[in-house]
């Protein structure tokens, strides 16, 4: 079930990133004291570009550079046990966090890190092809690129120690006067390390950071607390960013008395093979510790059985819809960029699935974005744009020539879910700001080819957080915008904090603006 590196490397970007023990280039005979090494868990997340729609990474290892009697040491690399295939979606990290991989490193500070790209493709929507799918071939500026760590990056021993891969897709993909993206990369990867304990030396009550929305299927189930923290219950095993079911990296979610559990009642009902949903804090001791779960589906990758359907989670934006005479959803086209778990043996990624609708499955919106405005999800709330979850049995199309289909593949889905996501783009204006600087109305105007022209109304709270801009009334329409939240299409006017919305309009519930620039 697993794909091979050379056709992988075909279809993705591939990225080398090696974990390293290092060494000194002392000419001393003696032996060095060993200092021991730390637990270094590194997280991903990306800002990002309009106009790519999906940008697929490959990461196989990392490597950093010794600062010794402030000179940089020389290096021996090891490998970490990574999986066939860990695999990022940046588009799909646009203001999102998720675990990369943890492994041992040697405690002491470094100053530099290496990378190194094997090859690049990114996909863009484009209304002009049938499929609406531009793929890029891609070419680097630069194979083997070297980041400096400034401050350097200290790994202590004995210690889960925390660093920030942050990919600036925005400054990556290269792009011409027209706006539109050249197939050019040129790597662009800040890293930052993360604390879990304030200046003074407090413990933060968040420890390192909180992931809001990792996603992924459940492997193992532990009932007994394995952590040194008295408040877990117990675990389960999550596995994402790998489609081989094979010896891909994991991580335990612990649970505690105050877990949120959606879609079962304990651990003794949680199912391998179950989708979930998990919004998480990395604690001070680099556990995991769930705030929300929530199990959306059981699915059957693998049947062993001859006859039956394989069913998945299909993760992706609507491109578009088909109604009947009378209005109503029959069918609507899903650009798949990622699916849980993933088949790589029949499933494509950045391809369009044909969904069917007249089977009625059920609609639910996911419980990791906010509802303060108490909107209902169903059919008739379906719009191109919004980030779905399809779970049900897909069907691959026959073949004429060569292994890919000639026709779009099909899916017959038990249950449809709205999922938390975010959205690009600049204020086309501000129609409400309450006395709290934090409650209001405006219109987003999206940037990204699958959106344009299409106006977004963003509502927002006093539970809404702002970044970079201390409230509403800070936003300008010179601001890009990364609107972070739940889209609802509405069919019939509303009015939410005061603003009278009209028919026909997307509501996004925000949870969170954030000013880019």
């Amino acid at each position: 079930m697993r794909r091979t590196p050379q056709s992988r490397l075909a279809k993705i970007i591939g990225v080398v990133l090696v974990a390293g023990v290092l060494t000194s280039c002392s000419s001393s005979t003696s032996t060095p004291t060993n200092p021991g090494n730390g637990t270094l868990i590194a997280i991903v997340q990306d800002v990002p570009i309009c106009n790519a729609i999906s940008a697929n990474v490959v990461v196989e290892a990392l490597s950093f550079t010794e600062v010794e009697s402030g000179a940089t040491a020389g290096f021996i690399t090891t490998t970490p046990s990574f999986a066939p295939e860990i695999r990022l979606n940046l588009q799909q990290l646009r203001d999102f966090s998720t675990i990369l991989y943890e492994f041992p490193v040697r405690a002491g500070n470094y100053n530099q890190a290496n990378f190194s790209f094997e090859l690049a493709q990114i996909a863009a929507y484009d209304p002009t092809l049938s499929p609406p799918v531009h793929n890029f071939t891609t070419s680097l500026t630069n194979p083997k690129p070297f980041f400096t760590l400034n401050p350097p990056l200290v790994i202590t021993a004995g210690q889960a120690n925390v660093i920030v891969l942050d990919f600036d897709v925005l400054r990556m993909l290269l792009t011409n006067s027209s706006g539109n993206i050249t197939g050019q990369i040129t790597p662009v990867i800040n890293l930052t390390q993360l604390l879990a304990t304030s200046p003074t030396g407090a413990v933060n009550p968040n420890g390192f950071t909180e992931l809001d929305d990792l996603w992924g299927f459940v492997r193992g189930i532990t009932n007994t607390n394995s952590t040194s923290n008295p408040t877990y219950t117990g675990s389960f095993q999550m596995q994402l960013l790998s489609p081989s079911t094979a010896d891909a990296p994991e991580v335990p979610i612990n649970l505690t008395a105050t877990t949120k559990n959606i879609g079962f009642a304990s651990l003794n009902h949680l199912l391998p093979d179950s989708y979930v949903e998990v919004d998480a804090i990395l604690d001070s001791q680099g556990n995991l510790a769930a705030k929300t779960i929530e199990v959306q589906a059981v699915e059957d990758p693998f049947p062993i059985q001859s006859g039956i359907t394989p069913s998945t989670a299909l993760i992706g934006p609507i491109v578009s819809i088909k109604t009947d005479a009378a209005g109503n959803p029959v069918q609507l086209n899903l650009w798949v960029r990622d699916a849980e778990p993933d088949d790589t043996s029949t499933l494509l990624m950045d391809s369009i699935y044909q969904v069917d609708l007249t089977q009625s499955p059920t609609y639910q919106a996911s419980v990791m974005g906010p509802n303060f405005a108490n909107l209902s999800f169903g059919p008739l709330n379906l719009a191109v744009g919004q980030e779905l979850v399809v779970h049900g049995a897909y069907t691959r199309p026959p073949t004429t020539t060569g292994t890919t289909p000639t026709l779009p593949f099909t899916v017959e889905p038990t249950a449809i879910y709205l999922r938390l996501q975010s959205m690009q783009g600049t204020m086309g204006s501000m129609l409400a700001v309450g006395s709290d600087n934090e409650t209001g109305v405006f219109v987003l105007t999206p940037c990204c080819t699958l959106l344009q022209g299409v106006p977004l109304y963003v509502v927002t709270n006093n539970q809404t957080a702002f970044v970079n801009v201390t409230g509403l009334s800070g936003i300008t329409p010179v601001n890009s915008l990364l609107v972070k939240g739940m889209p609802y299409y509405e069919p019939q006017a509303v009015t939410i904090n005061g603003v009278a919305i009209p028919a026909g309009t997307m509501v996004m519930q925000a949870k969170q603006v954030h000013v880019l620039q």
